[in-house]
């Protein structure tokens, strides 16, 4: 029983960890959307709209992957996955980047990152699967339960629909930035030739 419990405890301080650096992507994003319109897109240096709506983009994908595990907990497996994928794209898309502009490999920064997401998730299956049936909450989450009810409302079949509209509501803004940017770096890859 014992065991169960510094397992909760361990797994929501992780679950806190990744919500933290996903905050911090989003603020980093924003920040960055705000001053400077120019980022990289494996390699291609994007300027003006396109990178402006790419950097809103990742920082709108950060900013709901954080929202969505603050507020809703039982959904933490599906949305540490979309954390994974999130930080494995990043990686992905920054190591293309420093090999095409620079004589290293990828960025250490970004591997943490990507290890961390990861580390919680694997974890996080571990508990699930160990802890199965404990429904006896830890002293951590009597205390995060106790401040949420004092911040937020209970969730209520209206924030059901709610969620389900941010859904679809974040996939149409991710196509309307995404396809533009996708015509865009086409034309400019059609116009090297």
């Amino acid at each position: 029983m014992k065991m169960k419990q510094i397992l909760k405890n361990v797994d929501i301080i992780l679950r806190s960890g990744l919500v933290a650096i996903l905050l911090l992507s989003f603020l980093m994003h924003i920040f960055v959307f705000l001053i400077n319109w120019e980022a990289y897109f494996f390699g291609v240096k994007l300027n003006g709209a396109p990178a402006g709506m790419y950097l809103l983009l990742l920082g709108i994908i950060a900013g709901s992957l954080a929202f969505f595990l603050i507020k809703y907990r039982r959904y933490t497996l599906a949305v540490s996955a979309l954390a994974v994928f999130y930080f494995g794209y990043r990686f992905v898309d920054s190591a293309v980047t420093i090999q095409t502009l620079t004589d290293n490999l990828y960025s250490p920064f970004l591997l943490a990152l990507l290890f961390i997401s990861l580390v919680f998730l694997i974890f996080h299956v571990i508990t699930t699967r160990f802890c199965n049936g404990d429904d006896s909450p830890t002293m951590i989450e009597s205390a995060m339960h106790s401040i949420s009810i004092k911040i937020m409302t209970q969730e209520t079949d209206a924030d059901k629909i709610i969620i389900g509209v941010l859904l679809v509501l974040v996939l149409f803004i991710a196509m309307m930035f995404i396809l533009p940017l996708v015509v865009t770096l086409l034309f400019w890859f059609l116009s090297l030739f």
